[in-house]
């Protein structure tokens, strides 16, 4: 299968889940709104043109992780009714995030001709992921205050959002890092 197709039927996937997951919102009583259905199904589109040039473990990555936040988080309403489940999905956010520092790293070490250390990637792309953490969190306190959007729950939420996400990223590293030493071994 060629990158192409696999990449369609990857976003052709997700908009399946987030279609069936609509249908269980009026099969069953999940509370839910026009806005978050319209959303999940948009994300997909954004994430697929956004992600379009990376490799294709990121793009399935950033699907599932749209899956999980979106279709599943929002549209059927597990961040409500799943005591753990923000937590999870910042946690997978910090994985998908230091995959996008890993890449980013390594398109610049190429760029510049550069011999490839992993001493340096990894920790970029575990500062990488936690500063996006923090960024977001950032975002969430500015649409609450200006909007009113009602996206943190307090300082608790808000850090546990970030320790959550700096934990995927520490998970990511430790996994690269063991990688790279079996990779390397004589």
């Amino acid at each position: 299968m060629t990158e192409t197709k696999f990449k369609l039927a990857a976003s052709s996937a997700a908009l399946l889940i987030t279609g069936i997951c609509t249908v269980m919102v009026f099969a069953a009583p999940i509370e839910t709104t026009s806005m978050k259905i319209t959303g999940a199904f948009s994300s997909v589109f954004i994430i697929s043109a956004a992600a379009w040039k990376f490799p294709k473990r990121f793009y399935c990555m950033a699907l599932v992780f749209d899956i999980f936040a979106a279709a599943l988080g929002s549209v059927i309403n597990l961040y409500k009714t799943v005591g753990f489940y923000d937590r999870f999905v910042h946690f997978l956010s910090g994985i998908l995030l230091a995959d996008a520092g890993m890449i980013i790293v390594s398109y610049l070490f190429r760029k510049c001709d550069l011999k490839s250390n992993m001493l340096i990637k990894i920790p970029f792309a575990f500062f990488f992921s936690s500063a996006c953490a923090g960024f977001w969190e950032i975002y969430e306190f500015t649409a609450d205050m200006f909007i009113n959007a009602n996206m943190q729950g307090g300082n608790t939420n808000t850090m546990g959002d970030i320790v959550s996400g700096v934990l995927g990223a520490a998970v990511y590293s430790i996994v690269s890092a063991i990688a790279y030493r079996k990779k390397s071994a004589p």
